[in-house]
């Protein structure tokens, strides 16, 4: 980020004082708010495709069977993320499930968003993109353990396992994108403040 940050600077060529870092911090703004998104829809649209090839050669139901059942712990982390957002930003649980019987997916979350419409809308937004963070944070973790762990051959294999369960599960689906543009006018100004405090502070 502070390579990236710096480049856009010194591309817009306004100098390191209020005015620079402000343009800057805003492009940045831009670039996270759409990057969550546009990775969430990705794997949305990988997940849909692994559905669609292994209904042709197994059956629906063997499919839904291997792309939930087989990879529940993907799951768990994908409505833990929901939840533990929805939590931290003031929102109430009221549901979560791992083991749905019906419909196309294995788990679920329901929560009620509390308090002015401005702390509304955040819980919103940040609880439809919780799996996106939750899988790139662990996923990186799980594949640095691979790389530079020493584990036996059980464990390299639970590993990544753990690892195409999560990469399995970080997508939004269309009710979390729904959720996500709902709340972001309340997030864009925090985001672009949380950038312009970074960029005053690598810069000073």
């Amino acid at each position: 980020m502070h390579y990236l940050f710096r480049q856009i600077l010194d591309f817009l060529a306004l100098g390191h004082g209020v005015q620079g870092i402000a343009a800057a911090s805003g492009i940045m703004t831009v670039i996270l708010i759409f990057s969550v998104i546009i990775v969430g829809c990705i794997m949305n649209g990988i997940e849909k495709i692994q559905i669609a090839i292994l209904s042709k050669l197994f059956g629906v139901r063997a499919a839904l069977f291997i792309c939930n059942y087989l990879t529940i712990a993907g799951t768990i982390i994908h409505e833990c993320a929901h939840a533990l957002f929805a939590i931290c930003s003031g929102a109430k649980v009221t549901e979560i499930s791992f083991l749905d019987t019906k419909g196309n997916s294995l788990g679920h979350i329901s929560y009620v968003v509390r308090g002015p419409i401005f702390l509304k809308a955040i819980q919103h937004s940040v609880c439809a993109c919780a799996p996106v963070f939750a899988g790139i944070f662990c996923e990186a973790f799980i594949i640095d353990q691979i790389m530079h762990g020493s584990y036996p051959i059980w464990g390299q294999i639970i590993l990544w396992y753990l690892a195409v369960s999560v990469i399995d599960h970080m997508s939004m689906s269309s009710l979390d994108i729904k959720h996500y543009f709902q709340g972001i006018w309340a997030v864009i100004p925090l985001v672009f403040a949380a950038m312009f405090c970074y960029g005053f502070f690598i810069l000073t």
